[in-house]
């Protein structure tokens, strides 16, 4: 039996891009010497889920099959049935009682549930999967409180959210704390060696980049409201749909796509002019999000990029990217990759599963006391999405700085507490003001 929900808090404050390849690789090649003891002075390494949905979960089991000495000893999320639905998942695909220690009296629910784990001393690394609005303030709890994190991708919702992210990324620096994130393409060799040809001038000089997700998802992770659920709980549940807990599905899911157009490129944009709209999800079931996003980006020296977007029926499949270059052209997905044009290649390496790697090389970094920190790859990544949907919703272009620096666009509910909570309507280019 899990514990009962704890009262929740009802207000809860939250307060450049690497540009070579080879730091991806980086992380994989760390010497393995697991020398150091850890929480509770013990040489496990104690893992924490905190949002027990399906991603979470997945992650949760690829870290304990990534590593030995790697044990589960406590899980929180806002609902029991989330919770119950986890831990039969977990027990059913790691068939190691050694891996799994939690117990009823380190799980728990509420808004809060976050800082009692990070209270617990026998919490070494946290897996933050919560939806991406929670972020930026579970980041900073984490790092003051000196532990080690895994976040799912995106890092922040708005640019308040973004600047917090960038905070605590240097004071983890400072404080030798990793951060790692669930940029899962980051570790696919097919990616990698697409981008090292690249930099090496197999297609010739770059000239351009495009980055897709679209797909036949109209009601990803949707379901019906029950009369029972409160709007808080409502929304929470469908969290996609909502733009202040999922930053919208350009910022949510194309934002993979993005942070490989900026790796293609070895930069952030400079500036973007976007455009989108509700074509199929239109009615208020589907909460305050589009369906579709274009946008193009200008990176320095004037090149021009394209981001296409879409959860639409019908829709053309298409998960991918393509770099352009004067002598080819190349593409990369999650099966494979290739170059056209003068000097041709394919991919022929067996694929394998990028989230063990990563959770693999995130551990053995914190063993041998070398932390990868990739907040500010995740902050830059996700201001990139950000950007293209604030253009989008305002219809106006949009300059990184500005953006970066002075937007005080904060998503966020006045307060966090099962109750009433109105949904802001849906935003539209000249009736949304630029802040």
């Amino acid at each position: 039996m899990m514990k009962k929900e704890t009262k929740p808090e009802n207000n809860l404050t939250r307060r450049s891009f690497i540009k070579q390849s080879a730091y991806i690789s980086g992380g994989a090649i760390l010497s393995a010497n697991a020398g150091r003891l850890f929480a509770a002075d013990s040489d496990q390494l104690g893992v924490a889920l905190i949002g027990c949905g399906s991603r979470g979960t997945y992650d949760l089991i690829r870290c304990l099959h990534s590593s030995s000495g790697v044990a589960l000893v406590a899980m929180a999320d806002m609902f029991q049935d989330q919770l119950d639905n986890s831990m039969k998942k977990i027990r059913e695909e790691v068939l190691d009682p050694k891996k799994i220690k939690v117990t009823p009296d380190t799980t728990y629910l509420g808004f809060d549930a976050y800082k009692k784990i990070l209270a617990m001393k026998e919490v070494d690394l946290v897996l933050l999967a919560t939806p991406p609005g929670f972020r930026p303030e579970m980041v900073r709890a984490a790092v003051e409180a000196g532990k080690h994190i895994f976040m799912e991708k995106p890092g922040a919702v708005d640019p308040v959210g973004i600047r917090s992210l960038l905070e605590s990324t240097e004071l983890a620096k400072q404080k030798g704390i990793a951060i790692a994130a669930g940029f899962q393409q980051r570790w696919m060799p097919q990616y990698i060696d697409l981008i090292k040809r690249a930099n090496a001038g197999q297609m010739g000089q770059i000239t351009g980049a495009q980055a897709y997700w679209a797909g036949d998802m109209v009601k990803w992770h949707w379901q019906p409201r029950k009369p029972e659920w409160s709007d808080m709980e409502w929304q929470i549940r469908c969290w996609p749909y909502f733009t202040w807990l999922s930053g919208d599905c350009y910022v949510e899911q194309i934002v993979h796509n993005l942070d490989v157009m900026n790796w293609m490129m070895g930069s952030t944009p400079v500036s973007c002019f976007g455009m989108g709209g509700r074509a199929v999800r239109t009615g208020p079931e589907f909460g305050n999000i589009y369906d579709h996003f274009t946008v193009e980006y200008e990176y320095p020296g004037g090149m021009r990029n394209l981001a296409m977007s879409a959860q639409m029926a019908g829709t053309t499949n298409r998960v991918s990217n393509r770099i352009e270059g004067s002598e080819g052209w190349g593409t990369v997905d999650r099966a494979t990759s290739r170059i056209e044009g003068k000097n041709p290649w394919k991919f022929d390496k067996e694929p394998k599963n990028a989230e063990e790697v990563l959770f693999s090389s995130l551990i053995r970094g914190i063993r041998d006391s070398n932390p990868m920190n990739d907040g500010k790859l995740v902050a830059e990544a996700t201001m990139t999405a950000i950007m293209g949907r604030t253009s989008a919703y305002t219809g106006r272009e949009l300059k990184w700085d500005w953006i970066m620096k002075a937007s005080k666009q904060d998503l966020r509910p006045a307060k966090y507490e099962m109750g009433p909570l109105p949904v802001a309507p849906v935003s539209l280019p000249g009736q949304t003001p630029l802040v």
